[in-house]
């Protein structure tokens, strides 16, 4: 398994992962592409460019955008990473996002690709990183917890009403449990 940059050259499987996100999935927003597979190339462009674009205001920053590839370079998921921080988003949201499609579940992604978005995190000067997670959510809270995540608190969504809890997580253990376990 292995994360990779999003380019404008999809790789197998692309599609039908962005098309079954669809509008998002447990706090993780979907693309123009779930609606609308005809706008898989601009999709494409907008996260080359969101991932290089200087912050445009407090509530736009940058963020790489990352396909989830198997052995054979198949994309099974996304993860999308923040560097920095706004208030949104230490508020929800966090420094890391991540999906699984539904026909790779517990086969170790998610768990796999939070260890290498932390690992990225820690080489960009991150020691310490924020993932939130729905209340509901018990695979991500199992796989968070198995990673050293310590809750800070849990909230309420003001505009869907779900409970989330937010996590903090050292990337250095991380990186170095990702290491040695590899």
């Amino acid at each position: 398994m292995r994360l990779t940059a999003i380019s404008t050259q999809p790789p197998p499987g692309a599609l039908e992962l962005l098309t079954a996100l669809g509008e998002g999935e447990n706090g993780f927003g979907g693309t123009p592409v779930g609606c609308d597979p005809n706008k898989l190339d601009e999709w494409l462009d907008y996260c080359v460019h969101i991932a290089k674009a200087p912050p445009l205001s407090e509530y736009f920053l940058p963020q790489t955008n990352y396909w989830i590839a198997n052995k054979s370079g198949f994309a099974v998921g996304l993860v999308r990473l923040r560097v920095q921080l706004n208030d949104a988003l230490l508020n929800k949201g966090g420094h890391v996002g991540y999906y699984v499609a539904p026909a790779f579940r517990n086969q170790g992604y998610g768990k796999g690709a939070l260890k290498l978005a932390l690992g990225k995190l820690r080489a960009k000067g991150v020691r310490r990183a924020l993932v939130t997670v729905e209340s509901h959510n018990t695979v991500s809270l199992a796989i968070v917890l198995a990673l050293g995540g310590i809750q800070e608190d849990e909230r309420i969504d003001k505009e869907t009403g779900e409970k989330y809890r937010r996590f903090w997580l050292d990337t250095i253990l991380c990186t170095k449990t990702s290491q040695s376990s590899a």
